[in-house]
C-alpha cells in the first residue's frame, strides 16, 4: 500500500555522527521502502529542532560575535532586556530565536554580512522611494 506524499516527512538524520556502515544501511533501508511503495521520491527532510540553549551557551555565542548585548540584541531583533534574561537564565530563547542563535554560532561573520547587506538594500529602497515622492511633489 502506497503512503500519501504528505505523510512522507522524515526527521533529518545526523549523518555526521553516523558511521559509514550506518549511513549505507540507512540508504539501503530507504531504497527497500521505496521499492515496496512505502516511501515516495517526494520525501521532505525536515531539519532537526533548534537546540535548547543554556544561559552559558547564549553568552558564548554572543562573545563569539564580539558584540555588546545591545548590538547583538539588535541583530537578533529582540529587546536588550530579553537577551539579558536569556544570559541570566531567567528565560530561554524560543524555537525561532534558538535557531537564529544556532545560525549565528555556526558563522557569525557571515550572518552579520547578510543582515548588513539586507539593511543596506532597505536603506537604498527607502532613499529611492523618498526621491520618487519628492519628484512627484514637484511635478504637481
Amino acid at each position: 500500500m502506497a503512503v500519501p506524499d504528505w505523510l512522507n516527512i522524515v526527521v533529518a538524520r545526523d549523518y555526521e555522527k553516523m558511521s559509514v556502515f550506518e549511513q549505507i544501511q540507512e540508504g539501503l533501508t530507504d531504497s527497500l521502502a521505496h521499492a515496496r511503495g512505502e516511501l515516495s521520491l517526494r520525501t521532505t527532510v525536515l531539519p532537526s529542532p533548534a537546540p535548547a540553549l543554556s544561559k552559558s551557551r547564549v553568552i558564548a555565542i554572543r562573545n563569539k560575535t564580539g558584540m555588546s548585548q545591545a548590538v547583538f540584541a539588535g541583530y537578533l531583533n529582540v529587546p536588550k532586556k530579553t537577551l539579558q534574561s536569556w544570559e541570566q537564565g531567567a528565560r530561554h530563547p524560543k524555537a525561532g530565536e534558538a535557531r537564529l542563535l544556532q545560525i549565528f554560532d555556526a558563522d557569525p561573520a557571515r550572518v552579520g554580512q547578510i543582515i548588513q547587506a539586507s539593511a543596506g538594500r532597505l536603506r537604498s529602497l527607502k532613499a529611492k522611494s523618498a526621491r520618487s515622492r519628492r519628484r512627484l511633489g514637484r511635478a504637481g
